[in-house]
């Protein structure tokens, strides 16, 4: 096991540096300061070839201008509050409205924690895994938002190649939360084209039925036998030649005897010889098949074109705080936040 810190660039003066976690089966990790963004994790194959297989950037300036949230860690809300408002204990609060033209917030604000410099609280290194905890301070106010917000991300490589994500959270008042990471994997190589070659296959065929602008209008629909069902492993390869979106959250509290608060396995995608299973403790997650992607400048020098990765973003209810038939996380002293994502590779 080893972990190593080096320089990786400014922003506005703050230093930001990347931090390789490596084991002794051939993977690493790459974390940034900048965002908590997850930069690049090699992983063998079935024949032990590596490869990088999340997609990154180049530079810091890459990441500040960047609008895809590549590897990102996201909040201090993840995904949509609708009108970019809520209210909160009868206080009605705005906040950040920097998508869909100023009429939502989206993962945060314009300058949520993917846009933060964090701080690296500690490195640490023993025979069972190698670790980073990086720290934020979520100021009251901060993209509309009240009261102060602590958190906690521990980032930490098992030599049986799984990569954990621990995010925490305590504030000193009443607060939403819904933290999430924004990883794109392609398990071929972040350099190839598309995720044609993939399968997926999802532990739910329930999933939050959409209105305008992505905005779940509090109906919980079954896609059983639909395009959208992956309950049984399917390529997708269709996907990709048809042209499918693919940017909506499956629900697993609602599954028939499904445990609350415990970590399950919510997907797994095969592809290249390898297999990932993502797990997670979160009700919903939200799967995104990089539709969006417009021809990104990618760090070898590869271009990021439509359906080049795939992201996995465990996370509560979107727009919980405001859609009155979904739960909504708000945290307050002693009520703290715990959110465990677990990314299990293995050959395929």
């Amino acid at each position: 096991m080893n972990v190593t810190r080096r320089r990786f660039g400014t922003w506005y003066n703050q230093p930001v540096d990347e931090i390789v976690l490596e084991n002794d089966s051939g993977m690493s990790a790459s974390i940034l300061e900048l965002g908590g963004c997850l930069r690049g994790l090699v992983v063998p194959d079935d024949k032990g070839a590596p490869a990088d297989v999340v997609l990154g950037l180049p530079t810091v300036a890459d990441y500040v201008r960047d609008r895809h949230y590549f590897g990102a860690i996201v909040g201090r809300v993840a995904n949509r509050i609708s009108g970019a408002k809520f209210e909160l204990d009868g206080q009605n609060i705005a906040v950040d409205a920097n998508a869909h033209e100023g009429r939502h917030c989206v993962h945060g604000g314009r300058f949520g924690y993917h846009r933060r410099v964090w701080t690296t609280l500690a490195l640490e290194q023993n025979a069972e895994a190698a670790s980073v905890v990086l720290g934020l301070e979520d100021g009251d106010g901060e993209e509309g938002f009240v009261h102060r917000v602590s958190v906690r991300a521990r980032y930490s490589l098992s030599n049986d190649n799984n990569l954990s994500l621990v995010l925490e959270a305590e504030a000193d008042g009443p607060t939403p939360i819904n933290i999430t990471a924004h990883g794109y994997f392609n398990l071929i190589g972040e350099g190839t084209a598309t995720i044609a070659g993939h399968a997926l296959e999802l532990a739910s065929p329930l999933l939050l039925e959409q209105g305008a602008d992505r905005i779940p209008n509090g109906t919980i629909a079954d896609v059983t036998d639909t395009p959208f069902d992956f309950t049984r492993e399917r390529v997708l390869d269709d996907v990709v030649a048809e042209g499918m979106e693919i940017n909506h959250s499956y629900v697993f509290d609602a599954v028939a005897g499904a445990p609350l608060d415990k970590i399950r396995k919510r997907a797994t995608i095969t592809g290249g010889g390898r297999r990932l299973d993502l797990w997670s403790n979160e009700t919903t997650l939200h799967v995104y098949n990089g539709h969006n992607l417009d021809g990104v400048a990618g760090k070898s020098g590869h271009t990021y074109r439509r359906f080049a990765g795939l992201c996995l973003e465990p996370m509560g209810y979107v727009n919980g705080i405001n859609e009155k038939a979904f739960p909504c996380c708000v945290i307050a002293p002693g009520k703290p936040y715990r959110h465990e994502i677990v990314y299990k590779f293995g050959p395929a």
